[in-house]
């Protein structure tokens, strides 16, 4: 009895003693910090995030991400002379990144890492592999900290800065939830949010909290999965425009010309995207089966100004509708090119639309395509953190893993929803298989 007691104690002080050691990192990041991100076991989180299915089918077996990353590594390493496996060894630390404002608009980043074994050594390492990134003025200078007889190191922009900077960032424990994982603190002019990423039972889960303008959010546009069509692949709604959608240029790539959307998407107070990508070969060449929709009091005239700054070709159908030209171009079997002409649909209804496809048979393909909430891996996903009201984005990549693995078991995607807690607050939720 006494042993099991014993043996008992010992766990339960190596438990506290863990989880008091590896926040550590955090008592040599600036209190006055913009941003942190912190890593908490570094190397557990990576091999945990191996057991999520989608980043082990692309880190792992077919892709073999990791193989072709870690060999790219070593020969970066070899050519610098560190030592790679060396230094890969010493990752099992923590990791806090983070940025300070000394004047408005004005960062300075820094990183903290730790505990190090030989923090000079590992000072020189990194010097060596960020040595690219001083020709865009991003100069590191090594501080090693001593913390209950353990050494960390922190890579800071501004010495004295940070030095004079008060340091600890003691509240950060609020928002830790397991042992492994990544998470955030943002305290700007503009936002002010938190949240995490950590991999459990086999999913990558993730959530946060934050603040935002939500005056003018209409959660009516945003349809409930059993009244939309899922094309196949991608469904994105929302209500909420972000004041920088170029962070979303590539979604937008998906159904139109990003350079012709950005101005109709930022007049508008709602953004749907359905899509079924079928992506082969040619990156470029994607399903005709999508659509742009938006809530907006722009007219078709109102395009057609958009359409000339951009020097594309388009002719007015009636009132209501316009078709316009993309000219892009492709690579033959012979290496040749080919200019390729794509005509894309403008109409509006209730709503304006953008397609590949007219009225008529986009409604058509409306008409074949089972609701979104039929779909095997949405429901798993949405019984875990439910359906947001002011935005959700589901990406089921089965289908586009399967075009390269056609043999490839399981399902692959993932899930994130943005809810109205109260006014001017957002709560995220985020999961991927």
């Amino acid at each position: 009895m006494i042993k099991k007691i014993t043996f008992t104690i010992t766990v339960f002080l190596v438990l506290v003693l863990s989880s008091v050691l590896g926040q550590d990192v955090l008592k040599i990041v600036p209190v006055d910090s913009k941003g942190v991100v912190y890593i908490k076991n570094l190397d557990d989180t990576y091999n945990d995030l191996k057991t999520v299915p989608t980043l082990k089918t692309l880190l792992l077996e077919p892709f073999n991400a990791e193989l072709l990353i870690s060999s790219f590594a070593q020969i970066y390493f070899n050519a610098l002379k560190i030592d790679f496996q060396s230094f890969i060894n010493q990752l099992d630390v923590d990791l806090a990144v983070f940025v300070q404002e000394p004047r408005e608009k004005s960062y300075e980043f820094g990183f903290s890492i730790g505990p190090i074994n030989n923090p000079e050594a590992f000072a020189k390492d990194l010097d060596k592999l960020l040595e690219p990134l001083k020709d865009y003025g991003l100069v590191f200078t090594p501080i090693v900290e001593n913390i209950g007889g353990l050494s960390y190191l922190a890579m800071v922009q501004d010495k004295n800065l940070y030095s004079s900077s008060k340091k600890g960032v003691e509240d950060f424990e609020e928002i830790i939830y397991s042992d492994s994982g990544l998470y955030y603190r943002i305290n700007t002019s503009d936002y002010q949010g938190e949240g995490y990423f950590y991999p459990k039972d086999g999913f990558l889960v993730g959530g946060g909290i934050g603040t935002a303008n939500t005056e003018s959010i209409d959660v009516t546009f945003v349809k409930s999965p059993q009244e939309v069509p899922f094309f196949g692949n991608m469904f994105f709604t929302s209500s909420l425009i972000p004041n920088d959608i170029a962070n979303y240029s590539d979604l937008i790539n998906i159904v139109v010309d990003y350079e012709i959307a950005e101005k109709l998407i930022n007049s508008s107070k709602g953004i749907e995207v359905n899509a079924d990508l079928q992506i082969t070969d040619n990156l470029s060449e994607i399903s005709n089966n999508n659509y742009l929709k938006l809530k907006t009091e722009v007219k078709v005239d109102d395009i057609i100004p958009i359409l000339n700054e951009n020097n594309i070709k388009h002719k007015k159908i009636n009132e209501n509708m316009l078709e316009f030209y993309i000219e892009s171009e492709t690579t033959n079997q012979n290496s040749g090119k080919t200019t390729v002409t794509q005509t894309f649909y403008v109409w509006k209804n209730e709503f304006l639309y953008v397609s590949v496809k007219n009225p008529d048979e986009l409604q058509k393909v409306i008409n074949t395509k089972p609701r979104l909430s039929e779909n095997d891996l949405f429901n798993k996903l949405s019984q875990r953190i439910g359906i947001g009201d002011v935005a959700y984005v589901f990406v089921d990549l089965t289908p586009i893993f399967r075009n390269y693995v056609p043999n490839l078991k399981g399902q692959y995607g993932f899930l994130v929803n943005v809810t109205l807690v109260e006014k001017n607050k957002l709560k995220t939720d985020f999961i991927v298989q």
